[in-house]
């Protein structure tokens, strides 16, 4: 049956699970009065070669990161990627015919508009940077999008400095999927007993894959060593080789890769993992504190920053401290309230900001119809 509702066009990359989860959080919030398709228009090898640096050689990922961080660079890059997307680009837009085209994915960003201005075409473009303390210069290379949805205070004052005119740039905070924004307070104990584990033990959600399988059951068998009782869930994803290794472990459940995600980590007393930033925007709107234990080199050293200036968290990158802490909030309720203290002041601001994104969308799609109205036939 064909659909009365606005078709807007979100562009991501499925490299690592973030942007796409942006763009998830995006649909979830305009779902209701637009039609909403979510595509990522690279070729497999971006995929490939970001799980192979991420996995492999997350130097060589930062070295790349940071020689590219550059107004000159950031072009060269963009107009490369371009002879490689283009066409898909051209042909998406001509398959879906979106009112409105919003990007999630920096790589993305000059490539569509490119192809817009190619084809002449005046559908409004959307960029929704993807971090939280500074996005890389290739997020900033266009400056006349129709609007910018900026997560953070510190990326607006960043994108106004580089020449972006703030009446295009719109604060609307990080927003996250449908699922974060649940009450899960009262199954709590319901979901810990699920996995048979104990609602009255220090529990902790620990990101599996980051630290690398070594890296990983050391971290294990620190947090077990812990004097207090800790109990870990441990999301493995798709990675069977993980799942298969840690199973049948004491005060240890393994968590397979699930869409609905929010419920095991609302279960946790802390979140641990890599400091991606939608992972700490999920914690955050979980009100939960967030152990950041490894970072991406380049990308997401920032977020480290943004992390410890607005009290969301701890850095701990060596596993003897990561010891010393976990076993302080173990024992020390006071430790951890303080923290979730500070967390709800950020998310009552960011949720608050969040409902700006709506607006911005529909005022773009409402003007570009009324100019189409005008327009002679």
């Amino acid at each position: 049956m064909e659909t009365t509702k606005p078709t807007i066009l979100i562009l991501t990359a499925l490299t690592g699970g973030g942007h796409l989860s942006l763009a998830m959080a995006l649909q979830d919030i305009l779902s209701e009065d637009y039609e909403t398709h979510i595509v990522d228009p690279q070729p497999g090898i971006f995929r490939q070669y970001y799980t192979y640096a991420g996995r492999h050689s997350s130097r060589l990922w930062g070295l790349g990161y940071k020689y590219s961080d550059n107004e000159k660079a950031a072009l060269r890059l963009h107009k490369t990627l371009t002879l490689l997307v283009q066409q898909r680009l051209y042909r998406l837009t001509e398959l879906i015919k979106p009112r409105l085209i919003i990007t999630t994915h920096t790589l993305v960003s000059y490539e569509i508009a490119h192809v817009l201005v190619q084809q002449r075409a005046s559908t409004p473009l959307v960029f929704q940077f993807s971090e939280l303390e500074e996005v890389h210069a290739t997020w900033l290379t266009v400056k006349n999008a129709d609007a910018y949805l900026v997560p953070t205070r510190e990326i607006f004052t960043q994108a106004r400095a580089q020449g972006i005119n703030e009446s295009r740039l719109h604060l609307t905070g990080m927003p996250v999927r449908r699922q974060f924004l649940e009450e899960y307070k009262t199954s709590r104990a319901e979901t810990l007993a699920r996995l048979g584990l104990d609602s009255a033990v220090f529990t902790v959600f620990l990101q599996g894959g980051a630290e690398g399988a070594a890296g990983l059951a050391s971290m294990v068998k620190s947090i077990l060593s812990v004097a207090s009782p800790v109990q870990i869930i441990l999301a493995v994803g798709t990675n069977k080789q993980l799942a298969m290794r840690f199973s049948g472990i004491a005060r240890l459940r393994v968590l397979p890769f699930t869409q609905t995600i929010a419920p095991y980590m609302a279960a946790a007393d802390v979140i641990i993992g890599k400091a991606g930033p939608n992972f700490i925007a999920e914690a955050m709107i979980l009100e939960k504190p967030f152990l950041a234990t490894s970072f991406i080199p380049g990308q997401e050293a920032p977020n480290l920053t943004f992390l410890e200036r607005h009290n969301l968290g701890w850095v701990c990158l060596e596993p003897v401290a990561q010891h010393h802490l976990l076993a302080k909030l173990a024992s020390d309720p006071a430790a951890l309230a303080e923290k979730v203290n500070s967390i709800r002041v950020y998310r009552a601001w960011n949720m608050q900001a969040n409902q700006g994104i709506y607006p911005v969308i529909a005022g773009l799609i409402s003007r570009t119809s009324q100019n189409l109205s005008t327009q002679p036939h």
